[in-house]
């Protein structure tokens, strides 16, 4: 299986540290999720979705308003 990198914020790390979470696998779901939903690409999603992703996002520290 080929292997992906992400980055994560330092806070983030840690969480996935402390937690013994296995963010591969975590990851992996996600993405079978997304992929089983039908959502093919960003252009298919509603805007309440597309809100709630932001509002993730944002919450991870990944935008900055």
């Amino acid at each position: 299986m080929p292997r992906k990198t992400i980055s994560l914020p330092e806070d983030l790390a840690e969480f996935v540290d402390e937690n013994h979470i296995n963010l591969s696998r975590f990851v992996q779901d996600k993405l079978r999720e997304l992929a089983e939903s039908g959502q093919k690409d960003e252009d298919e999603l509603t805007e309440e979705q597309a809100k709630e992703i932001a509002q993730k996002l944002e919450k991870l520290g990944y935008l900055d308003r």
